[in-house]
């Protein structure tokens, strides 16, 4: 006998902001600048995961599988932390789910689960562009790679119904300037 067709939840409607963007986007510089300004925010969860494994870029440049697990912790992480988060509560995630599907599709794994888990639905989603490749201690990409990380994002959300708002890179010889100037932006799209 075929089984009944999968309940699936309706969507949950958010108050929440999305920071997004590729590798070296400075999102984590925005997120720590609205945090400055009262501003409630959650911080990257794939930065303090791959931070607690204790690996070094290397190690997972050379490792697909070592990858691969890396972006299930973080999917399941994220996961976690938007379902504990009052739906109703302003803020701003620095990264969401979605981010989850781009590199699930990057290093070809089944994203079904991902976009089924997508239930929120952000009030917005700002996408920070691209600035030079910054080596933190914690990324592997390569210039090409980010872009390319950053062109799947914007496709992950747009195929969940997104159209994310892009932020220019601002380039001032200050870098506070700069900062300033997309929480400017931001905060003027946000009210």
């Amino acid at each position: 006998m075929a089984m009944a067709a999968q309940h699936r939840e309706p969507p949950v409607n958010t108050a929440w902001c999305v920071i997004t963007g590729p590798p070296s986007a400075g999102k984590t510089t925005l997120i720590e600048a609205l945090a400055a300004r009262g501003h409630r925010v959650v911080p990257e969860t794939a930065r303090a995961h791959i931070a607690e494994l204790g690996v070094t870029p290397a190690e997972i440049a050379a490792d697909a599988a070592l990858q691969a697990r890396i972006q299930h912790g973080i999917a399941a992480r994220q996961h976690r932390i938007e379902q504990a988060l009052d739906p109703q509560e302003p803020l701003f995630l620095d990264r969401a789910l979605p981010d989850s599907i781009a590199y699930f599709e990057q290093l070809a794994l089944e994203t079904g689960h991902l976009v089924a888990g997508a239930r929120r639905r952000y009030r917005r989603v700002f996408y920070l562009e691209g600035l030079a490749l910054q080596a933190d201690g914690l990324r592997f990409e390569d210039a090409g790679a980010a872009q390319a990380l950053g062109e799947a994002i914007l496709g992950a959300y747009r195929r969940l119904g997104y159209v994310p708002e892009r932020v220019p890179t601002c380039l001032e010889n200050d870098v506070a300037r700069a900062v300033a100037a997309r929480l400017s932006i931001v905060l003027s799209r946000d009210p």
